[in-house]
């Protein structure tokens, strides 16, 4: 099973695979998201990682605390993005997630937190 740092590695920094891809391998048909109380389906995240990548260079996931136990997944992690127009942008993530029995995330709510570049 692979954790949401290696997930969210391919999804922006492994551009040997397609947005499509990256998202196949790590997120179930049946994936939903909500972020900061907004849900969206599958179809609707892979749209927001494809226009994502269009302007993000590079990203970097510094773990803080992760747990896993069978199907249920929590994560906290420092995010950095480094856009192609220079800007940076940096936040803390807070995520409880929960695993199809293939092991790909089904389903994540996250709660982000901007912070200084």
């Amino acid at each position: 099973m692979a954790s949401l740092k290696e997930a969210i590695e391919d999804l922006f920094n492994n551009r040997l695979l397609t947005a499509e891809e990256a998202v196949d391998r790590h997120f179930a048909p049946t994936f939903r998201q909500r972020v900061n109380g907004s849900w969206i389906d599958r179809a609707s995240f892979l749209a927001a990682i494809v226009s994502l990548r269009a302007s993000v260079d590079r990203v970097e996931v510094t773990v803080l605390d992760e747990l896993s136990e069978g199907s249920r997944y929590a994560e906290r992690h420092l995010i950095d993005l480094s856009k192609h127009d220079g800007k940076q942008l940096r936040q803390e993530v807070y995520v409880f997630a929960q695993r199809a029995d293939d092991g790909r995330f089904d389903q994540i709510e996250e709660t982000t937190l901007a912070l200084g570049a």
